[in-house]
């Protein structure tokens, strides 16, 4: 994964000279010490409009630094004595070069990409990032480290980020968290997807997965993360279960659960920081991956704010493209569950994808949680079209081959489908169903729905999995048989 990670720092790097563009805003941190062994700083006053205070530029260099830096910077003047000691943090007892044209590396403000699918560049402090301009090894060993927890803690002894962060979790309770954090538990599928997709996924020291439990999925998370098997904790920690002695013995400090699990009171006698998720709305999702990405630190939350752009970008897209489609020409749609007389409610995110890909959950009607009913209810509803999840033992075959459904038109007509997944099932309230919405709409609206899943599935895990998919996975994945 680290390897991955370097790549895409280096596709970043090359990337950058043609897209970067404008710079936005970022609050000033307090002042800086230099970095040790500093021989001459020299300061100019930076131009400013009438009635302004001016800004200090601070140059760290001597004409001796020029010919030993190992790179050269160009940062913004506010800064500079950030990077100064970021950079005397890797490489000891040296001073950084900070040049005007031609540099190595950028540090600037986020210009940021609200737009369309998001450009994401390392980013070591709320809204501020580092750009490779060129192919060096120290560069990205460089921006490898502000981004990384050692990184963090040395930004937070210089005062430049907060030592605790406090948060409101989905459960409605007051959180304190260390920072940075660096061993975690995640006892919850959905939320260990969302920590591999805001690039948390290297503090992780166990977690519970979802679509990894079969061979195939279990071999695509491998790829992914090689430290895979020894991760998974699905033995340990769940929704239903939590073992005190396991997770004492990894020395977490964090956990991250459903708000439903059932172990919440016993936990606290670990003395840890427990953060509860609950992500059953398109909103809910939303703010559980932007809060779960604050966790983690600067660099996560800019990938967790990407994410959320992106969710909000295809969403608008379907329905800007289906704009012109009246609500009765929308297709009715049944998600079923593990059993095929088992069908989600108006109040679950299959809901919501199915809405969202210009659809009508033809069991919206319905509330609370899974929902068991008889083949009679759904001759009622009469779907024209049925999904069925990837998990659980639920198949297509269970409701074709099934008589009783026999006198269900989307049965009839061969509109029964398989709910895709890679390492998370598509439907479920994870950063991965965005695909499963795209799917859906293809799926409804082939005439209309310009997006395509291929696409956007080779995007998605290359940009939030740092993921080559294959061809042949997307193929896979990407069909509608």
């Amino acid at each position: 994964m680290k390897n991955n990670q370097l790549r895409t720092f280096i596709i970043i790097g090359l990337l950058s000279i043609l897209l970067i563009g404008c710079s936005g805003g970022i609050q000033k941190y307090q002042s800086l010490s230099a970095v040790n062994d500093v021989e001459e700083v020299q300061t100019s006053q930076a131009e400013t409009k009438e009635g302004e205070n001016p800004v200090e530029e601070v140059s760290l260099t001597t004409a001796m630094d020029v010919e030993s830096a190992k790179f050269s910077i160009k940062a913004d003047p506010d800064l500079q004595e950030v990077i100064a000691e970021l950079y005397g943090s890797v490489f000891e007892g040296e001073a950084p070069l900070f040049v005007d044209e031609n540099p190595d590396l950028i540090a600037t403000r986020a210009s940021g990409n609200r737009d369309g699918r998001p450009y994401i560049q390392p980013t070591f402090l709320p809204d501020a990032v580092l750009i490779p301009e060129t192919d060096n090894l120290d560069v990205y060993n460089f921006i490898n480290f502000a981004i990384s927890p050692d990184g963090q803690q040395a930004l937070i002894d210089m005062g430049a980020l907060p030592e605790i962060i406090s948060l409101i979790d989905q459960a409605g309770n007051l959180v304190e968290i260390q920072q940075p954090i660096r061993r975690v538990i995640s006892a919850y599928g959905p939320a260990s997807a969302i920590v591999y997709s805001v690039n948390g996924w290297d503090r992780l020291v166990s977690a519970a997965y979802l679509g990894a439990r079969d061979p195939q999925g279990a071999a695509a998370m491998e790829r992914i993360d090689p430290r895979f098997p020894d991760l998974v904790g699905d033995a340990y920690f769940s929704q239903k279960e939590f073992n005190l002695e396991q997770a004492a013995k990894l020395e977490p400090d964090l956990i991250i659960g459903s708000f439903r699990s059932a172990w919440i009171d016993t936990v606290k006698e670990l003395g840890v920081p427990l953060f509860m998720v609950e992500a059953e709305t398109s909103q809910q999702l939303r703010e559980a991956v932007l809060m779960i990405g604050r966790l983690f630190g600067p660099n996560s939350q800019a990938q967790a704010q990407a994410w959320v752009d992106y969710y909000d970008w295809i969403i608008e897209s379907i329905q800007g493209q289906l704009s012109g489609i009246l609500p009765d020409e929308k297709p009715h749609v049944l998600f079923t569950g593990t059993e095929a007389l088992r069908v989600v409610s108006g109040d679950m995110y299959q809901t919501t994808m199915i809405d969202a890909a210009g659809g009508i959950s033809a069991s919206a009607e319905l509330s609370g949680y899974w929902n068991d009913i008889n083949i009679e209810q759904v001759a009622v509803w009469n779907p024209d079209l049925i999904i069925v999840p990837p998990y659980g033992g639920a198949s297509v075959g269970a409701i074709t081959e099934n008589p009783e459904w026999q006198i269900i038109d989307a049965v009839m007509q061969g509109q029964v489908f398989l709910m895709p997944k890679l390492v998370v099932p598509w439907d479920t309230p994870a950063p991965d169903s965005v695909l499963g919405i795209v799917w859906i709409a293809e799926l409804i609206h082939p005439d209309s729905v310009e997006l395509s899943c291929a696409i956007e599935t080779e995007f998605f895990y290359n940009t939030f999995y740092s993921y080559a998919i294959t061809k042949d996975e997307i193929t896979s994945i990407c069909n509608y048989e």
